[in-house]
């Protein structure tokens, strides 16, 4: 990553303080025609003047000449852009996937962390869920095997029934296997173009043992402790393990954990770009622009502006905002972006890539793709495919990554998510061609008879493979055509799994 702290503070556009030169030249011309030595020199004698002039009281004020000049001095300082921290590019997702390993042990059943330490573990969960809206995260149970109870998903009402199921009874063998978890938790992070988090939220600490943590990889790994602080009194926690608190404290320093880790990784893969301080500025200029309704102050021309500023009566219905006066659209539109309100930005932004890139945020893709198709740059066509794939245009994704490709053909992250979208569309041909077979096929006909066999002892044996259990839409096929609960399909699955596994081993993703 970048070394923020070699030039903590600079410029971004320090050419913008050649400005500062004409304005001291104005303002020494000013100073000098406002000198009584230069309007009266040629009138009263020198050597009288001197004794006629009268100093001004030290009750007078500041002239307006100063606040002038100082409200200038603050503008070209803001318009060159001082800075002194960074931030990610725009279109970079701000939020880390995350793998969540919940410990089924027995202990964690006990009652020193009310109700339990599993039911506090789940509402936890549900909080930093929550607090993570719209980021893709993944649950994995384990005990004495791990297995995998939702894959990487950003929709919580899926996870939620599986999740409220969970309970030490659907696990084949009580132990820890804190190691299987997060080896399996790190294969369903292995797909992703940066690093994820890894939360182990667990009742003993020592999950996160130095085998535990190198098995995580790449990926950073974080433990939520549920233990009270009685019981857990005396046990070493490290700096990456966060005791279950009351209040909502531990949630917020599991996010900045798993947020911190997931933005530098996402710096050093699409850079770090410095973020423009100089709106900071304008709060003073504000303030010294109150002084001009000072009496003798006024100028004539802010009411003249604000009277010319007012719409025709032709446009009268159209609506009319404040904003307008002193704000460009762009100006408008990135102010609700930092807000977060992506779609009063996408309606106020007129570059079409900060216009597309809102409208991206705010999940309107067909916008988006429509303003990214306008950006002729690198950047625009990556976006371009970006929103292309949302929409499932996946052959026009594909082409708009063709494009990045051949101008950039390294360009990894063009590689990754082609790869993805040509897996996507591949997949639905498949399931197209799949459909036109089964159209084409004769329709059944039923039996002219049936007749039961007295003498059959057993219907036909059907062998159920791990993989019948783990593959993309499993979960929900089997809710859908078999009448159980979450409870019973996750027992079900995790013991198929543990009986085909091999010994010592978690479930295989």
């Amino acid at each position: 990553m970048h070394d923020v702290a070699a030039i903590p503070f600079h410029l971004l556009r320090p050419l913008w303080l050649l400005a500062l030169i004409p304005v001291a030249a104005v303002f020494a011309l000013v100073r000098w025609r406002q000198s009584p030595q230069l309007q009266w020199g040629g009138v009263i004698a020198p050597h009288l003047l001197r004794h006629l002039i009268v100093q001004p009281g030290a009750g007078r004020g500041v002239s307006p000449l100063y606040l002038v000049a100082f409200g200038l001095l603050l503008g070209i300082v803001a318009l060159s852009g001082p800075t002194w921290r960074r931030e990610l590019p725009p279109f970079v997702e701000d939020k880390a996937p995350l793998m969540i390993a919940l410990a089924l042990n027995a202990s964690m059943g006990e009652t020193d962390v009310a109700p339990s330490r599993l039911e506090r573990a789940k509402q936890k969960i549900r909080d930093l869920l929550a607090v993570r809206s719209g980021a893709r995260t993944g649950l994995v149970a384990y005990a004495g095997s791990a297995h995998l109870v939702m894959p990487l998903t950003d929709d919580r009402a899926v996870m939620e029934p599986f999740l409220a199921a969970l309970e030490p009874g659907l696990m084949p063998a009580d132990g820890k296997n804190a190691t299987s978890a997060v080896a399996l938790a790190a294969s369903s992070l292995a797909a992703e173009t940066v690093p994820g988090t890894i939360l182990i939220v667990a009742d003993d600490p020592g999950a996160g043992q130095p085998a535990v943590r190198q098995l995580a990889g790449r990926n950073g790994l974080v433990m939520l402790s549920v233990t009270s602080s009685r019981t857990g009194e005396g046990l070493a926690l490290g700096s990456d393990v966060v005791r279950v608190s009351a209040d909502a404290s531990d949630i917020g320093a599991l996010e900045r954990r798993i947020e911190t880790r997931y933005q530098s990784a996402q710096g050093d893969r699409f850079g770090m770009q410095w973020r423009d301080e100089g709106y900071w500025l304008l709060l003073p200029m504000a303030l010294l622009s109150l002084l001009w309704f000072r009496r003798g102050t006024t100028v004539a021309w802010v009411v003249a502006f604000a009277l010319l500023s007012q719409p025709s009566p032709a446009r009268a219905e159209e609506s009319f905002r404040f904003a307008d006066l002193w704000l460009t659209p762009d100006q408008q539109g990135r102010i609700a972006f930092d807000r977060g309100d992506y779609a009063t930005a996408a309606k106020r932004f007129a570059d079409p890539m900060w216009h597309g890139i809102a409208a991206y945020r705010a999940f309107d893709f067909l916008t988006a793709a429509q303003e990214f198709s306008r950006v002729n740059s690198i950047e625009g066509k990556f976006a371009l495919g970006n929103a292309q794939a949302q929409n499932h245009a996946f052959e026009k994704a594909i082409a708009a990554y063709d494009e990045v490709l051949k101008a950039q053909p390294g360009n990894v992250a063009a590689k990754t998510n082609r790869a993805i979208v040509q897996a996507a569309l591949d997949a639905r041909e498949a399931k197209r061609r799949k459909q036109e077979q089964d159209d084409s096929a004769p329709p059944d006909e039923k039996a002219d008879e049936m007749r039961v066999d007295p003498n059959q002892k057993g219907g036909k044996k059907i062998q159920v493979t791990p993989d019948d259990m783990t593959t993309a839409g499993a979960a929900e096929a089997w809710m859908r055509q078999v009448q159980t609960t979450p409870a019973d399909f996750l027992k079900q699955k995790f013991a198929i799994q543990a009986a085909t596994a091999p010994a010592g081993a978690g479930e295989r993703p």
